[in-house]
């Protein structure tokens, strides 16, 4: 759990909890009838956690060949979860990048776009979220390079879909460093393209992968809770498909 010092008096905000989901591989040609149930049971999870909002950092959808009756059914889904949803295109979400497929998302629901990244700010909840959508996935391309400073007092999240890596590797592709995600100046960073619940956290900056919903290994999304005295803490929420 990192820690807030309650004595700072620009902290002025209240407690939040996400839901953090990644990895959801929607229209699998694996196993698509899966990351659909997967989709499902991990936003039923996360409203009956009491989420305020949903967070999903890359690879919502599996590929470009999605049929649009499918997206429209998992938009009229994230519609109507009663929060607000805030996408990251991850790099096997084409169908995201492409403002020809895209189309009209629910009121509620943002798919960040700006190549360079956005921030998507939930002023009702008082909350800012940051991500750079994975337009080209090769290993120049660094999610977490250039995260702007916080702008105001309000929650600061980051959303990365990318590897994080110890020792560079100049040939795998979106990396993310450990000195990256150490001088995020973010709240938490929500990590996506990992798909086992992981803590990457670094020089006292929450940072997680939330696990996959669907897939071989154990199923995850995450809960994080954003305190304004105690800090952030970041639980798995195990998913059993029948």
């Amino acid at each position: 759990m990192a820690e807030i010092d309650p004595s700072d008096s620009s902290v002025r905000r209240r407690s939040l909890r996400l839901l953090h989901m990644s990895d959801l591989h929607i229209s699998s040609d694996v196993y698509a009838d899966e990351a659909f149930r997967g989709f499902e049971a991990g936003l039923k999870l996360g409203m009956e956690n009491g989420a305020d909002v949903a967070l999903i950092a890359g690879d919502l959808f599996d590929n470009g060949r999605i049929k649009q009756s499918l997206m429209d059914q998992v938009w009229d889904i994230l519609g109507d979860v009663g929060m607000p949803v805030v996408v990251l295109p991850g790099n096997h979400d084409t169908v995201l990048t492409d403002g020809a497929r895209l189309g009209i998302t629910p009121r509620d629901v943002t798919v960040m776009q700006e190549p360079e990244g956005e921030i998507v700010l939930l002023k009702e909840h008082g909350l800012s979220v940051w991500g750079k959508p994975v337009y080209d996935h090769h290993p120049g391309f660094r999610p977490m390079a250039g995260v702007p400073h916080r702008s105001d007092d309000h929650w600061y999240v980051g959303m990365a879909h990318g590897l994080y890596m110890d020792t560079p590797d100049p040939f795998r592709a979106s990396p993310i460093s450990p000195d990256e995600i150490a001088m995020a100046p973010c709240d938490y960073v929500a990590l996506g393209h990992v798909h086992v619940f992981r803590d990457v956290s670094q020089n006292g900056v929450p940072a997680y992968y939330s696990g996959a919903p669907s897939g071989s290994q154990t199923k995850t999304v995450a809960i994080v809770d954003l305190h304004p005295v105690s800090g952030v803490s970041v639980s798995p929420l195990e998913i059993v498909l029948d």
